[in-house]
């Protein structure tokens, strides 16, 4: 009586037909995406030198983090704000107006 070959065999068979293409093809994709740079986006160097270059558009003083103001004034004046309304209104409002020194022995200068 001759051996017969398991039907289990011949599904092997085809899957092992259909797997060996892909892995063949698949290390063909190592080969597709070759290049001489080191890093995929290299090669433009023209335009980094052209960036790199630039002039900062912004002023120098904007640099400058260090802000100025008056901290003890600040202090009061949050701690005033925090209390809330008061009952007894300021003493006094006034404001100082900057004098200038070039006043004329006339008074205001003639208009033109």
């Amino acid at each position: 009586m001759p051996l017969r070959k398991s039907p289990s065999r011949k599904p092997s068979l085809v899957a092992w037909a259909g797997l060996l293409p892909v892995l063949a093809l698949g290390a063909c994709a190592d080969y597709v995406k070759h290049s001489d740079t080191i890093t995929a986006s290299a090669g433009d160097a023209i335009a980094h030198n052209k960036v790199v270059h630039i002039d900062d558009p912004w002023p120098r003083a904007s640099a400058d983090t260090r802000i100025t103001g008056q901290g003890q004034r600040v202090d009061v004046v949050t701690k005033r704000y925090l209390a809330g309304p008061s009952s007894s209104s300021p003493s006094s409002l006034s404001i100082q107006l900057p004098i200038s020194n070039s006043a004329s022995p006339e008074g205001s200068p003639p208009a033109q």
